[in-house]
């Protein structure tokens, strides 16, 4: 069981037969500031973590075996790449993301305690006054594990084993853990996790590159633009067949630019360097191209996702990747 922060996810539930995982994880290691790339299937789960450009972890569990470090990060990327699984991507603050690449790595360093043996209640008080780093498990005879997680003496989430690893709320959760851990038959552990920095070899990520011989694509022969107006236009489309949606998707559209206005002026529509109407798109910005690439498709991302697209996007979207490939790979587009 992989357990991450899961508040609002980058990017959600993308089949791996959508995309490139070599190239997907190359993207996001580079993009986001730190995170966690996670992937499942009804019989395995993986995920990888990052921070500031590097690969710190990675953990895989596949029918119940667990793999760490570098050998799961082949493991992870062979997977995906071999069977349909679901992916996700997580931003994890800096601050917390050593504590979550390395959670399945937690040195046990008390067991089988008992509500007879120790109150929980002062347990807790101690980890706190100590600046403890790790977990408290509550075994619970029915076989599920509550989970409470603590940085710095800091609790910051818990886990119902009724769950299956969401994260949680601690101050909505831990009194039903304290509950659970004053049965007699209730078993509890104590784990330490340490706040380090791994560094995985980007061995496995090699064939991003161009082989001996192979030339590189030349930006100006490709058709971005293009690739982004049809993009606009299927997202469109998939946006107004769902009949949940209230307000026209130039509205939506234009609300999100303007959300981003901070980063990338140039969406603002005031100044009208950038416009997208009847299906063309109008740039007159000074922003180079990938820079625009960059931030349109952030934008239709996030709108997919809040939007609730999903998986009917992907759908509608398998034609525009087939003939846009080139301009995905070589412009890192994620949708």
């Amino acid at each position: 069981m992989i357990v991450i922060p899961r508040e609002t996810p980058v990017v959600s539930n993308l089949h791996t037969s959508y995309i490139k995982i070599r190239r997907f994880v190359d993207h996001f290691r580079t993009t986001l500031p730190s995170g966690c790339i996670y992937m499942r299937a009804p019989e395995s789960e993986g995920a990888i973590f990052f921070d500031h450009g590097m690969l710190i972890n990675a953990h895989v569990c596949d029918h119940g075996k667990p793999l760490s470090r570098q050998v799961a990060l082949t493991a992870f990327l062979q997977t995906a790449d071999a069977a349909r699984h679901i992916v996700s991507v997580y931003e994890i603050p800096s601050e917390t993301i050593c504590y979550w690449a390395n959670l399945n790595e937690a040195a046990l360093i008390h067991k089988n305690l008992t509500s007879s043996t120790v109150d929980l209640e002062a347990l807790m008080r101690k980890i706190i006054q100590d600046r403890f780093t790790g977990l408290i498990e509550v075994l619970n005879p029915q076989g599920r594990a509550d989970q409470i997680h603590v940085i710095m003496g800091e609790i910051t989430g818990a886990v119902l084993g009724k769950t299956s690893g969401i994260l949680r709320d601690p101050n909505q959760e831990l009194g039903q853990i304290m509950a659970n851990a004053k049965n007699g038959r209730t078993r509890i552990a104590i784990k330490r996790v340490q706040l380090e920095n791994h560094r995985l070899t980007h061995e496995s990520l090699r064939d991003m590159e161009p082989s001996p011989g192979e030339a590189k694509i030349p930006l100006e022969n490709q058709n971005p633009i293009e690739m982004l107006e049809v993009l606009l236009g299927v997202i469109e489309q998939t946006y107004g067949v769902l009949k949940v949606q209230t307000d026209p998707f130039d509205t939506v559209l234009k609300r999100k630019f303007l959300e981003k206005v901070s980063r990338y002026e140039f969406l603002d529509p005031f100044t009208e360097e950038f416009s997208y109407q009847g299906g063309t798109i109008t740039y007159t910005g000074a922003d180079d191209i990938q820079h625009l690439v960059t931030a349109v498709t952030e934008c239709l991302r996030e709108l997919a996702l809040e939007r609730a697209l999903g998986i009917e996007l992907q759908r509608n979207l398998k034609n525009w990747r087939q003939q846009y490939q080139l301009e995905i790979e070589l412009f890192k587009v994620v949708i």
